[in-house]
């Protein structure tokens, strides 16, 4: 299974913390617009693995029907 978008999504979201932690010390615009851009990247990243996920189920229940199907024969 790649971890690739795993190691992405950990890696945005410390880097969102560091981001949000300055935007509570100092509320300014670029702090704001820095902030949001993190959780974006997050959301992208997440949904992107969300994918990948579902995938690798469906992969897996496909072969495990087809090994109980040719075990029935």
């Amino acid at each position: 299974m790649k971890s690739d978008t795993h190691d992405l999504l950990v890696q945005a979201y410390l880097e969102y913390f560091k981001a949000n932690e300055k935007f509570e010390l100092s509320n300014s615009v670029r702090n704001h617009v820095y902030v949001r851009r993190c959780l974006r990247a997050i959301r992208t990243l997440a949904k992107n693995r969300m994918d990948e996920v579902h995938k690798a189920h469906q992969e897996e229940k496909q072969i495990k029907r087809e090994a109980a199907k040719n075990k029935a024969r």
